[in-house]
């Protein structure tokens, strides 16, 4: 498979597919990697109420993104130097509250039985309870401190490397590298809702807004950084309220 090609004829760096795409990669193919190997070994594995896999799992992903991260970090900052808007953490907050009160009230669900399917006809998270999954409480807080990490730091890179820095760029031309935020076009703000939608089918509706809300603070400052930001601090306050209520279903 070949890679695309920019105007000049030339293959585009498998570089740039690494730092913007493979964070995301990894992130999503690690679990159901890890998964796999481990039901060779465990016959009878329940993947989501064995305490070693969820804890593995956490730990994989985390390093291998951020060790992912690093690597590509001089790549980004020279694509995006780092400047930060104070309105992009209102926005994280806004966005929290947005994606809390929506899931409170199971929009998703009732819209769906409401037109005769079933309420979870597009899945659930693995809404996994760290005190009744581990046993051990130094097992449990090692999971919850890399739950939280990839919630805070990991994910919001991930995401936005390939969101922002990728796929919104590549919509807009193919010689993908090339192109600035400021070339990017309100068409952004639907791509993005459905790529919410599409990437978090239990809480379709909460994610089709809350990327279409962060997409409208990237057009209004052009910074990618606001992006991260927001989404640090919105996925921040989300894994506080799971931790509050005990809604592990957003896990």
């Amino acid at each position: 498979m070949t890679s695309p090609l920019n105007r000049t004829g030339s293959k585009i760096a498998w570089q740039n597919w690494a730092v913007y795409v493979g964070p995301l990669a990894v992130y999503m193919l690690l679990a159901a990697m890890i998964i796999a190997v481990w039901e060779r070994i465990e016959v009878q594995l329940i993947a989501n109420q064995s305490p070693e896999v969820a804890l593995t799992i956490a730990v994989v992903r985390l390093v291998s993104i951020l060790a992912l991260v690093m690597w590509g970090f001089p790549k980004v900052k020279q694509d995006f130097p780092i400047h930060v808007s104070p309105v992009a953490v209102a926005v994280g907050i806004l966005g929290a509250g947005i994606w809390i009160a929506l899931c409170r009230l199971n929009l998703e669900s009732k819209l769906l039985a409401t037109i005769g399917f079933a309420p979870d006809l597009f899945g659930s998270r693995q809404a996994i309870n760290p005190w009744d999954l581990f046993d051990s409480s130094s097992e449990r807080n090692l999971f919850l401190v890399n739950r939280f990490s990839l919630l805070i730091v990991a994910v919001p890179l991930a995401e936005e490397l390939f969101l922002r820095g990728f796929l919104l760029r590549y919509f807009t031309d193919p010689d993908w590298p090339e192109v600035t935020l400021d070339r990017i076009g309100r068409s952004a703000i639907g791509t993005t809702a459905v790529y919410g939608a599409m990437t978090h089918p239990a809480e379709w509706i909460s994610a089709a807004i809350w990327f279409s809300l962060v997409t409208i603070l990237m057009l209004r400052t052009r910074r990618f950084w606001d992006c991260v930001v927001a989404h640090a601090v919105t996925n921040g306050i989300l894994g506080v309220y799971i931790i509050w209520a005990q809604d592990w279903r957003l896990w």
